[in-house]
């Protein structure tokens, strides 16, 4: 038959596509069902940590469990769609509390979810930290400018609580009134000065909880799964040692002790100081490995740098020097 060759292949075309538009159809329907799964899980958490004080921690860190899988299984876009009405959900249910909530949690799943897809768990970890943190910052502005809330009052409130049982022991010591009144300023300044570095801390410790519980779950969904680097191969940035040094320079910037700006300074210097501390130590503990030398030496180090203080100079310089000077490759030559 003249064309018969082109008719079988149109033919056959036509039978393929109706079988990609099934196929694209039960991928929709899945997605749909798993969504609605999802949902209906993370309403029943959410239920659990509004309204439920004695589990509600633990109920805060799995509610974006469901949200990971979810975006692990179908992607980043109808995982934004499954997200938003999540929202509107936890709205329905908690009101306001649910609104201010429902966002931080769906958008760490969201951020940790991608990352998890492309089998990059420290990333995801990481991702997961640094929405914690914006969300904090987010809802400190909100706090502050849309409700009038003074957070850093009512910190100020909780430390000046305790001021009277510390005046009194300073008291019974000897010291002078001038003396007393100095050091509780400091200690004061001090203490505010610390709510930064303990939302960057919490924001980590957050992430690494949802890691660790989302663990026995995703080896199901996704398969060959790396593990997290082992502390001993941890690597900040290059782009540490130009943040290290704007924050020498805004300490330049001569400021009211107290003030917001102080705080500013300080606590993005202390961050850093931390993070360059850590990767030193994790410097030490590599070179360790490579040299076969027991674990205890590193450990001690630790010790040391808690009990002598200027033994963290010289673990910092150690850290500068590893971020910038590549010390770990000039070992693996030797």
């Amino acid at each position: 038959m003249p064309g018969g060759s082109e008719y079988i292949e149109v033919h056959i075309e036509q039978h393929i596509e109706k079988g990609l538009d099934r196929g694209e159809g039960v991928k929709q329907t899945k997605a749909l069902v798993e969504g609605a799964i999802m949902m209906s899980i993370f309403s029943v958490i959410s239920l659990f940590y509004l309204y439920v004080p004695l589990v509600a921690i633990i109920f805060c860190l799995a509610a974006p469990i469901p949200i990971i899988l979810f975006t692990i299984r179908h992607g980043l876009k109808k995982g934004i769609v499954v997200g938003t009405i999540g929202i509107v959900i936890s709205f329905f249910i908690g009101s306001i509390a649910g609104l201010m909530n429902a966002p931080i949690l769906i958008a760490a799943g969201l951020g940790m979810g991608v990352f998890y897809k492309k089998r990059q768990p420290g990333n995801a970890v990481i991702t997961g930290a640094w929405i914690y943190l914006l969300s904090f910052l987010i809802l400190f502005i909100v706090n502050v400018l849309l409700f009038q809330i003074d957070v850093f009052g009512i910190a100020k409130e909780s430390i000046e609580q305790v001021i009277p049982m510390l005046e009194s022991v300073l008291k019974q010591s000897g010291a002078s009134e001038q003396e007393i009144a100095k050091q509780l300023r400091e200690l004061e300044i001090t203490a505010l000065s610390f709510l930064p570095i303990t939302l960057v801390v919490s924001a980590i410790l957050l992430a690494l909880t949802n890691h660790w519980m989302i663990q026995p779950l995703i080896k199901r969904f996704v398969k060959d799964m790396p593990t997290l680097k082992k502390f001993k191969d941890m690597r900040l940035p290059k782009s540490m040692i130009w943040y290290y040094l704007l924050t020498l320079l805004l300490l330049l910037i001569q400021t009211e002790k107290g003030s917001f700006l102080s705080l500013v300074q300080t606590s993005s210097f202390q961050i850093l100081l931390i993070l360059v501390l850590i990767q030193g130590f994790s410097f030490i503990f590599y070179y360790c490995h490579e040299k076969n030398i027991s674990k205890v030496v590193p450990v001690f180090a630790i010790v040391l740098t808690i009990f002598l203080p200027p033994v963290s100079m010289i673990v910092r310089m150690i850290g500068i020097a590893d971020i910038g000077f590549d010390l770990r490759e000039k070992v693996k030559n030797k």
